[in-house]
Order: C-alpha cells, then sequence, then structure tokens
C-alpha cells in the first residue's frame, strides 16, 4: 500500500469520525432539549409528568441515530445534495413526533387559555428542536472541515 493510499484511508476515517461526532453532539443536544419541550406539553396539560431516565436516553438515542446516517453521507461525500439524508431524516423525525404529539395531546379538554397558549409554546419548542437537528449536525461538521483545513491540522496540530 502505498503512503498516498494510507492518507487517503485515514483522512476517510477521519472524515467519518467527524461525521459520527457531528451526529451524537447534535442528537444529544437537541434529543435534550426536546424532552425538556415533551416535559414542558405534559406540565402545560396538568397531567402528572411521568418521566424515566430510561426514556430520556431514548429519545436522545434516537435523535443521534436518525442523525447517523445524513451525518456520515455528509462528511464522505462533497458534492451536490450532501445534507438530502439529513433533511430526510428530519423529515421522518417530525411524522414520528407528530404522532406521538397527537397520541399524547390528542384527548386533552378543558384546558384554559394560559395552558393551551403554553402546550403550544412548548409542542412548537419540541418541533424547533427537530429542525435545528440538521442545522447543527451540519455546523459541526463544517466546523470540522475547517479545523482539518487549517496548517497542520492535517499532521494532529491542536488548534484553536
Amino acid at each position: 500500500m502505498t503512503d498516498v493510499t494510507q492518507e487517503g484511508e485515514v483522512g476517510m476515517l477521519r472524515r467519518a469520525g467527524v461525521g459520527a461526532g457531528a451526529a451524537v453532539l447534535a442528537g444529544l443536544a437537541m434529543g435534550a432539549v426536546a424532552r425538556l419541550m415533551m416535559r414542558l406539553v405534559v406540565l402545560a396539560t396538568g397531567r402528572d409528568a411521568e418521566f424515566s431516565l430510561g426514556g430520556t436516553a431514548g429519545i436522545m438515542l434516537a435523535f443521534v441515530v436518525f442523525m447517523v446516517p445524513g451525518a456520515l453521507l455528509a462528511s464522505l461525500y462533497r458534492g451536490r445534495g450532501r445534507s438530502l439524508l439529513l433533511v430526510a431524516a428530519t423529515l421522518l423525525l417530525l411524522v414520528v413526533a407528530t404522532g406521538i404529539a397527537v397520541e399524547d395531546v390528542g384527548a386533552v379538554d378543558g384546558l384554559s387559555a394560559a395552558r393551551w397558549t403554553g402546550l403550544a409554546v412548548a409542542g412548537l419548542g419540541v418541533y424547533a428542536a427537530i429542525l435545528a437537528l440538521p442545522v447543527l449536525t451540519y455546523r459541526l461538521l463544517a466546523r470540522g472541515d475547517r479545523r482539518r483545513a487549517r496548517p497542520g491540522a492535517a499532521h494532529g496540530a491542536l488548534t484553536a
């Protein structure tokens, strides 16, 4: 194997690592925000909020899993449309969230205007977290690309 081929494989592994890292960071961050908003939705309905650590971890993991394929593709492919899989995963996550929201909130009756307002704001917060997910993932990827492009970054030098 030549040095050029080894360097290309190492570069590809680094890009894949940046993609996976971006998906994990963005998924955990936005999953936590969405979970907080879900808690506020339940509080706005006046119901008892029963949230488990396992459920919270599951939501955060789902956000990560939904972003990994798109983040890997976007990190390895430099052509047009590299973010399309991120967008497609986000659309799927929006559909899932809507189904859950209809099931959880569909039977709510007799709320005051203030509670309905809180419910709407918190519900929109869940959607905002989902919509921010691919944006944050892509920005983290771009940041990783810029770090690699700096002089010395390819040789493992730390850059600020």
